[in-house]
């Protein structure tokens, strides 16, 4: 299934039910709470690597944590965020 990641984004914040920053998301992995956790490319090494160990599925977003913010329409960079609802969104299909 190809689906358009930038809308998929914006539809699950709208709709589901998400958190964003990389503590709270490392956080909401290891605890299984999230369904999906998305990580900007330039995302931080560790965080990463917190975030794999736990296989939760990751979207590995095709830019850096400057592009991520603006496609969830938030006004700053993420790196890392979890989803914990999909809400109406097809996102966890990308996996």
């Amino acid at each position: 299934m190809d689906i358009n990641i930038d809308k998929a984004l914006i539809k699950v914040i709208r709709t589901g039910k998400v958190i964003i920053g990389s503590n709270r998301t490392v956080d909401a992995a290891v605890k299984k709470e999230a369904k999906m956790v998305v990580l900007a490319e330039n995302c931080p090494r560790e965080i990463r690597e917190k975030v794999e160990s736990t296989n939760v599925p990751v979207l590995n977003y095709p830019g850096t944590g400057t592009e991520l913010g603006p496609a969830c329409g938030k006004p700053f960079i993420i790196a890392a965020m979890a989803i914990i609802d999909s809400g109406e969104s097809d996102i966890l299909a990308a996996s």
